[in-house]
């Protein structure tokens, strides 16, 4: 039996159980999307697949990219978390406004960036690579991402900081004071 009928056969016996399993753990808006690409790496991968009883290996494959789902889910809350916090953080209850004007500073502070940087940031935050994975994407060694990735942080601080504060708490360019 071929490779092809061996993965279409099953496909065809294990793709509903796989789907039901990825509804579960992620819901109906991502279960679709997961299954696909449990059999794109079953697919991939078809000679390590224990072909005797694959839908344990199957499962496995679609926890695991349920689980990275998630992650980038979480870690893109906490990014936005951090980003409003360090925005709010005067301490008062903030009604929508100051929502909103949080949101659209963390957007233009990101936005500030060159591509690359933005890239960068993007792809470790939303995307849940690790340094390396988003070193090579972009194109560079891991301690030239490391560097840029602190000096990037280091600006959107200064940037968030600077937005947070009112326009008569800021310091005058150069130090010197407007009378």
């Amino acid at each position: 039996m071929s490779d092809e009928v061996g993965f279409t056969s099953m496909f065809e016996e294990h793709y509903e159980s796989v789907l039901r399993y990825a509804w579960r753990r992620v819901g109906p808006a991502d279960a679709a999307d997961i299954a696909a690409e449990t059999f794109k790496v079953a697919w991939e991968k078809y000679d390590k697949v224990p072909h005797a009883q694959p839908l344990p290996w199957l499962y496995t494959t679609a926890r695991n990219l349920a689980l990275n789902l998630i992650r980038r889910g979480d870690r893109r809350d906490a990014l936005t978390g951090s980003l409003s916090e360090l925005l709010t953080s005067r301490g008062t209850e903030e009604d929508h406004a100051v929502t909103v004007a949080s949101r659209q500073a963390a957007l233009a502070a990101l936005n500030s960036l060159s591509e690359r940087d933005r890239e960068l940031v993007l792809l470790m935050s939303w995307e849940g690579l690790d340094l390396r994975q988003a070193a090579t994407v972009v194109g560079c060694s891991r301690s030239t991402a490391a560097m840029r990735l602190h000096r990037i942080r280091r600006r959107l601080r200064h940037l968030l900081v600077e937005e947070s504060q009112p326009i008569t708490d800021r310091q005058p360019a150069f130090g010197r004071s407007v009378i």
